[in-house]
């Protein structure tokens, strides 16, 4: 968490606790488009990446149905190989 003029802001480190993944994974997941690019905030010359509790739980949310997803798509290819 950064605090910048007393507000808390959480990290890509924050994220990746709060989702059970790496801070490389949600980058990854970012990047591929699985779940949307955060909010930016910007501190002096410095500019990062926060991720406010909304965004959260529509990560989740899409995280949660990403899983399920792949799940089913492993499933559905190791029975094909039958």
């Amino acid at each position: 968490m950064v605090i910048i003029e007393g507000k808390a802001y959480y990290t890509t480190a924050d994220a990746a606790k709060a989702l059970g993944v790496s801070a490389k994974t949600i980058r990854s997941y970012i990047e591929k488009g699985i779940i949307p690019e955060p909010p930016e905030i910007q501190s002096g010359l410095r500019t990062f990446k926060h991720f406010p509790q909304d965004y959260m739980g529509e990560a989740k949310r899409i995280l949660e149905n990403y899983r399920r997803k792949q799940v089913s798509l492993k499933r559905d290819k190791q029975l094909s190989i039958f």
